[in-house]
């Protein structure tokens, strides 16, 4: 692996993700970001700070409200430069690839990075809003995202389920699994809901066919954020910092129906595999990796986009994973004796998809669990690398970030 990081991540602070009626928007990230700077072990003064980036999706529309810079200015008490950046899902995780371009430029030296939605304000048109991050035509002929990626996942369960009943199972046990990884996460919105099975999720209510409810990421309201600096200062500040090894973007068509191919997501292949030539790593040198599942068979994409498992493949071997850990306290997946293990947190799926927050979301749960700071939730194996994985819409942009524990 490279010994030279983009950035490097010496503070995280997060709300728990669920439906935060009372809250003002603008306050969750001020709250984020002052949990922040409290767990940077060594310290980091205000005025050290030289720039914030932020990701949100929908706050004009839910909650009424422009100029994000200048309410983060108020609510940090900050006066530097204020970017947010806006790209669906990805919000979040194109935040924070501004910010190591910000580090890696040697325009700036510390930088707060945070991400917030506050969806239930507009709980009842949520499901029109999310469409913004579509292509026109496909709302006008009557999807939603439910929709949408339902066709993604009929059509990879036709072309590669072969009518095998433990297709759709395999893709269930995603969820069932990601719920199982969330019940530790004293930040997560279904933490408190216990174990869900695999028959609860086939049984659950159907929104899209053959997408039910429990295959899907809820509404949810939340902040989180980070702290970066250049890699040569972070132990200024912090014993432990974990390194952001490499941060890509991609993109592809915003819609389906131009589309080579709708069982994969281009933008995810070409973003992962910068980040693991930059690197010099393969997809079996990574130990944990949070994947964007705001619907299941995403996750599954995931791993086939990624290289883990051949194009086709994932489904078969996430049944196999499964029926072989299932009770463990993490369930990886397998492939020739090597673990990846997926959503320790539980994903969006559990953990919650406060849109704009995602992509900073994954970040703090590696960071956590690569410092071995996770708690009860913390993974029994010993992890050194990272990978998160954010995508906008049905694949128009993904972010991908490596990150490391140790660099030598």
């Amino acid at each position: 692996m490279k010994i030279n990081p983009c950035a490097a991540i010496i503070g995280a602070g997060r709300t728990r993700f669920t439906e935060r009626w009372e809250e003002d928007p603008k306050a969750m990230i001020g709250m984020a970001g002052m949990k922040a700077f409290e767990s940077v072990d060594k310290g980091i003064k205000r005025n050290e700070i030289e720039a914030g980036f932020f990701g949100s999706f929908l706050y004009q529309v839910t909650n009424k409200i422009g100029l994000v810079p200048g309410y983060m200015s108020r609510e940090l008490g900050l006066n530097v430069p204020m970017i947010n950046t806006e790209a669906a899902c990805a919000s979040g995780g194109l935040a924070l690839h501004n910010a190591c371009l910000g580090i890696e430029s040697g325009r700036y030296n510390a930088i707060l990075v945070a991400g917030f939605e506050k969806m239930s304000d507009r709980q009842d048109k949520i499901i029109d809003d999310l469409m913004f991050a579509a292509d026109p035509y496909e709302f006008e002929a009557g999807y939603n995202f439910p929709g949408l990626y339902a066709t993604m996942m009929t059509r990879y369960m036709y072309e590669f389920g072969n009518n095998d009943s433990r297709c759709s199972e395999a893709l269930a046990q995603i969820s069932a699994k990601n719920h199982h990884h969330c019940i530790k996460n004293k930040y997560a919105q279904f933490k408190d809901k216990g174990e869900i099975s695999v028959e609860d999720v086939l049984n659950s209510r159907m929104i899209a066919n053959p997408i039910r409810i429990l295959h899907s990421s809820p509404i949810s309201d939340g902040a989180v954020a980070l702290i970066i600096t250049k890699p040569e200062i972070a132990k200024k500040y912090t014993d432990t910092p974990i390194y952001i090894m490499s941060s890509q973007e991609a993109t592809d068509h915003v819609s389906l129906y131009t589309r080579n191919k709708i069982t994969s997501v281009m933008s995810t292949r070409l973003a992962v595999d910068q980040a693991l030539k930059e690197t010099g790593l393969t997809i079996n040198d990574i130990d944990i990796a949070e994947a964007h599942d705001c619907f299941s068979i995403e996750e599954a994409f995931f791993l086939e986009d990624s290289g883990f498992y051949d194009e086709g493949k994932a489904w078969k071997n996430i049944y196999e994973s499964y029926e072989s850990f299932k009770g463990s306290g993490h369930i990886p997946y397998l492939k020739n004796g090597k673990e990846l293990t997926v959503n320790l947190g539980g994903g969006l799926k559990a953990d919650g998809h406060p849109v704009g927050a995602t992509g900073i979301r994954q970040a703090f749960e590696v960071f956590k669990q690569l410092r071995k700071e996770a708690n009860e939730n913390q993974i029994d194996r010993e992890v050194n690398t990272a990978m998160c994985h954010n995508v906008g819409g049905t694949g128009g942009i993904a972010t991908v970030h490596i990150l490391a524990r140790d660099i030598q």
